[in-house]
């Protein structure tokens, strides 16, 4: 299996993974593979992540560009591709709307959310204890992906800890060096903005 092939597996299996935790319901949420340095795979806009097929994924450049393909990528296409310009070992990225990433982002809309004293923190490459404060910013969503991309951009050159970032009320971003790095920092945020959200519950 060429390195191609096995990345566009990679996506689907992650695909059906996400669909599994209902994470990106209907034809929410966008998944993507780094090719290269100057190629992306990332799934076509409007797909149904728990039944994607080689069809459903196309590449982009690294500006997020369709690369000789006339099929639509995500609105969001920009976004991963700024993820890997700034993250030199980001291998894939996961966007999921989940209930709980919506829902508690929702609360916030804008700052950061800051998780303490979960072992859960753990699971993020580099943090070896749950003494160690995880700062995750919500950043406003907006439908003009430039000025979005301009927040997005900024956060990511400071060089962050923790390999995510929430847009408000809309959804989480993470990422990781292999698919199973993607796929644990992905649910360790699904886990903690459980977990704040209950928290908030139960404080009233």
């Amino acid at each position: 299996m060429t390195e191609l092939n096995q990345l566009k597996q990679d996506v689907m299996e992650i695909g059906r993974w996400v669909e599994s935790h209902n994470w990106c319901p209907a034809t929410s949420g966008n998944l993507s593979a780094r090719i290269d340095d100057q190629r992306i795979l990332i799934t076509v806009s409007g797909n149904a992540k728990g039944a994607l097929t080689e069809d459903d994924l196309m590449e982009v450049n690294s500006q997020g560009d369709p690369y000789n393909s006339d099929k639509r990528p995500s609105a969001e296409t920009l976004l991963h591709a700024l993820i890997y310009g700034h993250m030199p070992d980001a291998g894939y990225v996961i966007h999921t709307h989940s209930v709980y990433g919506t829902v508690f982002s929702r609360v916030i809309w804008s700052g950061d959310i800051r998780f303490n004293n979960y072992e859960m923190q753990k699971a993020f490459a580099g943090v070896t204890s749950h003494e160690q404060e995880i700062v995750v910013p919500v950043i406003p969503n907006s439908q003009n992906m430039v000025e979005l991309a301009k927040d997005v951009d900024a956060y990511l050159r400071a060089g962050p800890v923790c390999p995510a970032f929430i847009l408000a009320g809309h959804g989480i971003y993470s990422w990781g060096t292999t698919v199973a790095d993607a796929k644990r920092h992905s649910e360790a945020m699904e886990f903690l903005m459980e977990c704040e959200y209950k928290s908030c519950l139960l404080l009233k």
